[in-house]
């Protein structure tokens, strides 16, 4: 079966047809333009073809190279094994460690991207404004790397329309960008001390945990950090010493706020650090882990916030949801006790 002339979708740009292939990527014409896909990858969550048998086609491909890519690795994973003296026998008795169920929040760079009046940004490449602040000013660590479009864009390197093709067929501009997009926040990869280059795992975090994003505006202080988003964790995965831990959903238990809604959600009034809790400080680290009590404070407030809106139905369900399959009980929670309510 060939791919000229198959129809696919794309989240933003609709129904399209494949017009060409070569070198490894393929060109689907839309109704905006002719935009260029790497392929099969952009199937991979980007696109989605319509014929069905043009679907189970990419399927088998994508699993094939899924296979391939784990069997160019395991004898670099035995060899390394072999040299730290570890016995295949020990190795197989896989040892598992339980940790008791947490909730999550993430530290976010600020991206306007897709910013509008139901939404902070999170879902798109940030604007010029955005990009030169994050790297010249608070020189972000991702945004001011080399590799980085934003920041070969800044230089001049590439054109505006080139990293918008890029974002638009899947390539990872950055984390921040696709938040809202994909509904998945990522542990990261460290960038600077010995551990340079290693993936970030998240130890806690289990199906049903609360996600919270939080971000904070340019120039703003750590005491404005503010929550932009929230969602049911339904798939968790912890991390390894090759991949970075990650949560994300597919639920219908994911909400995004309004720039006027989450700057009322100020994080430090739910979250205090064990050492100095009357300081809004979050030091090292993209993530924290929040019990179940700050939670449902959050998804209370949120609740509130959205009483009158479109999304009243869907927090109070949210929150009610939350609380029954964690066993919570919505009535004993105590009043929020974060950092700046104890200034």
């Amino acid at each position: 079966m060939g791919l000229i002339n198959q129809k696919v979708i794309h989240k933003m740009y609709g129904e399209g047809i494949i017009i060409s292939y070569e070198n490894q990527s393929i060109t689907v014409r839309f109704q905006q333009g002719d935009k260029k896909f790497i392929y099969p990858d952009a199937f991979d969550g980007y696109l989605t073809p319509v014929d069905s048998l043009f679907a189970e086609k990419i399927k088998r491909e994508l699993e094939l190279i899924k296979i391939s890519k784990k069997e160019e690795k395991e004898p670099q994973i035995k060899h390394i094994q072999q040299e730290r003296g570890f016995s295949n026998k020990n190795h197989n008795k896989e040892i598992k460690k339980f940790y008791i169920r947490a909730n999550i929040a993430f530290k976010c760079n600020y991206c306007d991207g897709g910013r509008s009046t139901e939404q902070v940004g999170f879902n798109g490449v940030c604007s010029d404004d955005i990009i030169r602040y994050n790297i010249e000013k608070a020189k972000r660590v991702w945004c001011s790397l080399d590799e980085c479009l934003c920041s070969q864009y800044l230089k001049g390197e590439i054109t505006g329309c080139k990293l918008e093709d890029s974002y638009n067929s899947g390539y990872l501009v950055c984390y921040e960008s696709q938040m809202l997009r994909d509904w998945k926040a990522l542990a990261g990869i460290v960038h600077t001390g010995e551990r340079k280059g290693q993936p970030m795992k998240l130890n806690q975090v289990q199906v049903n945990s609360l996600c919270v994003l939080t971000t904070r505006d340019p120039y703003s202080h750590e005491r404005d950090r503010y929550i932009f988003a929230v969602f049911l964790v339904d798939e968790a995965f912890e991390g390894d010493n090759r991949d970075e831990g990650f949560v994300t959903t597919r639920s219908n238990f994911r909400i995004k706020l309004s720039p006027h809604e989450a700057h009322k959600m100020l994080f430090w009034n739910y979250y205090a650090n064990d050492s100095q809790p009357e300081v809004a400080a979050w030091g090292t680290g993209l993530h924290r882990y929040l019990d179940d009590e700050q939670a449902i404070q959050i998804l209370q407030d949120i609740n509130k916030l959205k009483q009158g809106t479109k999304d009243e139905k869907l927090a109070n369900s949210f929150l009610e949801y939350f609380a029954l399959v964690n066993n919570i009980d919505i009535n004993r929670i105590p009043e929020k006790n974060g950092a700046l309510q104890r200034i």
